[in-house]
């Protein structure tokens, strides 16, 4: 029976002996080489005639090679084991085709390399645990009816990564963790990103300089004013002095936040824009009120998405490779699916500069 160890039966010793040392053979029970004579003698209780007597069958069948004074040697490769295909769920806030682009490109990236290694990308969309402060049975009711072996996180909430946290669940998050949730997380240097766009329209001789950033934010968002912040104090010698204008995420908030900017005197001279889809809007509404770019307002997007490239000028940016920042993803995520542990923490992936024609 399974689980019993394997023992010759003595109706035809030879022939059983044969029999087992075969079934182990081909089992993969030895690898390379058998245990020694005075071993399987002592654990199946025959005799040294009977178990060289049963090798020499084995050698016969090409199972295994005798020789003097040496281990027996196994000679056929034990049978390779069967891949276990496992599912990965990406939790968004949105389904894949309402993401940013550069967003479809590396999940797209990492579906393919989690295929090439037999496993499973599975999008779910939990809009109800992104919308509660308290996500706990939105979240539960999920996790129960999708089963994964690990998660990754987009856009997660503060509530929902402590959720993952306190639960123990596997999960990587796609941008930064907040502090407390000791989470693996991979993610743009926003805050690098930030501290450099200040030193650029310094350079640039912009001595009043202001960030728009969403109200509502996520891990990115606080590294984003830190860095900010951070660019504007190595500057302040030299006169530059900044602002953090907060918006609520509507084209019509943003807007009306412009307008305010615009009417303060003396008013911003360089934007930083977080977030591409809010740099189009800002860069079309300065536009349509008579702003020009670069020479009224030097316009930089935190964010990159090809689409930047699309407008008159074009919107200079922040980018990262989608494949580069997928195999990151990749890296943690096989560490949970095979290891069960990510051995590293939190990984920034660091932006590239891309000039463009509105600074």
């Amino acid at each position: 029976m399974k689980g019993q160890p394997i023992r010759p039966q003595r109706s035809s010793l030879v022939a059983e002996t044969v029999r087992v040392l075969r079934q182990g053979i081909q089992s993969g029970l030895w690898r390379g080489h058998l245990p020694g004579e005075r071993v399987l003698c002592t654990q199946w209780q025959i005799s040294r005639p009977t178990l060289r007597a049963a090798m020499e069958v084995l050698q016969r069948e090409k199972l295994v090679e005798v020789a003097h004074g040496c281990r027996t040697k196994v000679l056929t490769k034990p049978p390779a084991k069967s891949p276990v295909t496992l599912t990965v769920g990406l939790l968004s806030p949105e389904p894949l085709h309402a993401m940013p682009p550069f967003v479809m490109l590396w999940v797209d990236e990492l579906r393919g390399q989690l295929a090439n290694e037999g496993h499973l990308l599975q999008v779910v969309v939990g809009r109800a645990g992104f919308g509660r402060k308290n996500p706990a049975r939105a979240l539960e009711s999920l996790i129960a009816g999708t089963p994964a072996a690990a998660w990754v996180l987009y856009q997660a909430t503060e509530a929902m990564q402590r959720w993952f946290s306190e639960h123990d669940t596997p999960c990587v998050v796609v941008g930064s963790s907040f502090p407390g949730t000791d989470l693996s997380a991979v993610d743009r240097d926003y805050r690098a990103a930030c501290r450099h766009a200040v030193g650029l329209f310094a350079g640039r001789r912009h001595k009043r300089i202001a960030l728009l950033i969403r109200r509502e934010q996520l891990g990115g968002d606080i590294e984003s004013e830190r860095g900010f912040l951070e660019g504007l104090e190595s500057f302040a010698q030299r006169g530059v002095s900044g602002t953090i204008c907060r918006h609520d995420g509507t084209n019509a908030g943003l807007c009306a936040k412009l307008d305010d900017m615009l009417a303060e005197k003396p008013r911003p001279t360089a934007l930083l824009v977080a977030r591409s889809a809010a740099a189009l809007t800002v860069l079309t509404h300065l536009l349509r009120r008579g702003v020009r770019i670069p020479q009224d307002m030097a316009l930089v997007c935190r964010d990159d998405d090809t689409y930047l490239d699309s407008t008159e000028p074009r919107v200079a940016r922040y980018a990262v490779s989608p494949a580069a920042f997928a195999k990151r993803v990749h890296r943690m995520v096989v560490g949970l699916v095979q290891d069960g542990v990510v051995r590293e923490g939190n990984v920034r992936v660091m932006p590239t500069f891309t000039r463009r024609e509105s600074v």
